[in-house]
């Protein structure tokens, strides 16, 4: 997600108090426009002493990881110490990314960009590794304007899909399978996401017409009897499963689908024999080790059912059924107590997936009421989606873009906070949360949150000269113009920063 409010030395703004200017900041070229689906910015300018103004420009975060703490293997780091190439800074951000060091993995590849600034490879790896470190924002600001391969499409479609700009996910897969209309992975993509939707009937239509396409490719084939098992439509996947599954005897995925089929069908000898080797071939899969338990259940199998479901919650899986499986095989093996542990966890995840339920649905209804011009009651509506998922910190943010836009100052500066409290490393929302309180006077509380977004954004331009406003309008001007030093530097071109630098250094010599 873009966001936008930077202040600015300078004159009163000539809109009043009660006006208030909407922008929307088109994230795939950099420019504001009012085009349907875009982030909302808020602009409430506010009269206050002095001769200060907020003038909106944009603005993104990227994580920085700590040089201290990014320690690869000896091997990787004698290479770069001898000959810092673009093969070494590669191979450095790759073992960093397969060892789940995300931000330490964006480091290696930027410093790949340095050598090599035109490479896709390098960018496709960047990408990855903003992405697998929470930064979509980052990779919204830099792939649009990046030569497109299938790879990079692929990746910010997945950026756009993670911040949960599904409209803007879908346009660029679109966009790409026009330039590769036979791509069984952006296919897969776009299908995976209007699965992810529940727009079933959508999802099965692309794999349909992939199908069409390319009749004799056996991973369309895969991304059509997928389609088939996550829509419900097991009657069709069947025989689809057990003819590519005769093709490819030992694909763990295959394996694992099939045993599924085959465990819905009530045959758990044969789904055993499926998902077992489903395991052996790919053990770090939580759906194979929960489908195994499940079928092990039925075939009162209960020490090996509860190794596999065990294991399963132990990788990630979230399904409440597993919780309750588990008690009923534990209360079999005679542990009632950790089988009372596992009711009540069970019981827990109900309760969640419910809220999380209703969130969705009361978001959902609110984005309705967006498009329908009444912001009233989408504020209410995300108030209830905040009050049943009190920890979104993206909720709570939507919620304060609402109230921005009704003039609710109060009601938006609760909401902000409520979302740096669910996640206070919602650099958004403590970006925004400083917007307002340098707007409501509070400079020192600006200050704070515009600190918090440097420290996080310390190569952000537009961070350093939010912060540098902030310190000029408490005439603080040596640490104003440090703060706009450090962004010139960041951002020779910066016509923002000229200008207030100028102001400055006039100021300066006044005194």
């Amino acid at each position: 997600m873009v966001f936008c409010g930077l202040p600015l030395i300078g004159q009163k703004h000539p809109m009043n108090g009660a006006q208030f200017h909407l922008l929307r900041v088109d994230t795939t070229g950099g420019g504001l426009t009012g085009h349907k689906g875009f982030v909302d910015c808020g602009y409430r300018p506010r009269e206050r002493a002095g001769r200060w103004l907020m003038l909106v420009a944009c603005m993104g975060v990227s994580v920085s990881a700590s040089a201290a703490t990014c320690i690869g293997p000896p091997a990787l780091e004698g290479r770069i110490h001898d000959h810092p190439s673009a093969e070494a800074y590669a191979a450095m951000g790759n073992w960093f990314a397969k060892n789940s060091q995300p931000e330490c993995a964006v480091e290696s590849f930027k410093s790949w960009l340095a050598i090599e600034p035109s490479s896709p490879k390098a960018l496709d790896g960047l990408a990855r590794a903003l992405i697998a470190a929470g930064d979509y924002d980052a990779v919204i600001r830099r792939l649009p304007k990046a030569p497109r391969d299938e790879s990079l499409i692929l990746d910010l479609s997945l950026a756009y899909r993670k911040a949960e700009m599904f409209s803007e996910s879908a346009r660029v897969l679109t966009e790409g399978l026009k330039a590769y209309p036979y791509s069984d992975a952006l296919t897969a993509a776009l299908v995976s996401l209007e699965v992810h939707q529940s727009h079933f009937d959508a999802a099965q239509k692309l794999a349909d017409e992939l199908v069409q396409q390319k009749p004799n490719d056996f991973e369309a084939q895969r991304i059509r009897f997928r389609t088939l098992v996550i829509s419900g439509d097991y009657f069709d996947a069947a025989p689809l499963g057990s003819k590519l599954l005769a093709q490819a005897p030992h694909d763990a995925d295959l394996l694992n689908l099939v045993g599924f089929l085959e465990h819905k069908a009530g045959d758990n000898s044969a789904a055993r024999k499926h998902l077992e080797e489903a395991v052996t071939l790919n053990p770090n899969d939580y759906n194979s080790r929960m489908n195994l338990g499940l079928a092990l259940v039925q075939l009162n199998d209960a020490a090996g059912a509860k190794v596999q479901l065990e294991k399963a919650i132990e990788l990630g899986v979230t399904e409440s059924q597993v919780r309750f499986q588990l008690a009923k095989v534990l209360r079999t093996l005679g542990e009632t107590e950790e089988a009372q542990k596992q009711l009540e966890l069970f019981k827990q995840k109900l309760k969640e997936d419910a809220d999380q339920s209703l969130a969705v649905l009361k978001a959902t209804q609110a984005e309705e009421a967006i498009k329908d011009g009444d912001k009233s009651k989408a504020a209410d509506l995300y108030r209830e989606a905040c009050a049943a998922e009190p920890e979104d910190a993206r909720l709570a943010y939507r919620l304060s873009l609402v109230l921005n836009n009704l003039g609710d100052a109060a009601g938006e500066r609760a909401a902000l906070k409520q979302a740096v409290k669910a996640d206070p490393k919602f650099v958004v929302a403590q970006y925004a949360l400083g917007y307002l309180e340098f707007h409501a006077g509070e400079n020192a509380a600006a200050e704070q949150q515009f600190r918090i977004t440097v420290k996080a954004a310390p190569d952000n331009a537009r961070a350093w000269l939010s912060l540098a406003a902030t310190l000029a309008s408490e005439s603080r001007i040596q640490e104003a113009q440090d703060a706009v030093a450090t962004a010139l530097k960041l951002d020779p071109d910066n016509a923002g920063a000229r200008e207030l630098s100028n102001k400055l250094a006039e100021a300066s010599g006044q005194h």
